[in-house]
């Protein structure tokens, strides 16, 4: 207990003034830039999130609407087929010695 206490009244004035002294000298700071608004950066990243943005709803939206033909086609060829009715299995069910007979 001795020892904890000595060891803080030792080294705890170095470490507030480190903690303290952390954030100005090591953080750096951004640098200014010469064109009004930013740099060029981030224009080229709008225009290529927006282009990307743009390509994925007209591909969406023609997919969407070129799909309702062949959606009703597909689901007129479905209700077309013959249906059987369902029969179910008799119970209990018979091993496979019974039906080789």
């Amino acid at each position: 207990m001795f020892s904890c206490r000595a060891a803080w009244q030792r080294c705890g004035p170095l470490a507030r003034r480190a903690a303290y002294r952390l954030p100005r000298d090591v953080v750096q700071r951004r640098p200014m830039s010469s064109v009004p608004g930013g740099s060029g950066e981030n224009i080229l990243y709008t225009l290529l999130c927006g282009g990307a943005f743009v390509g994925a709803v007209s591909y969406a939206y023609s997919t969407v609407s070129t799909d309702g033909a062949r959606f009703d086609d597909r689901i007129a060829e479905l209700n077309a087929r013959p249906k059987v009715e369902w029969v179910p299995k008799p119970w209990p069910p018979k091993s496979r010695d019974e039906e080789e007979v």
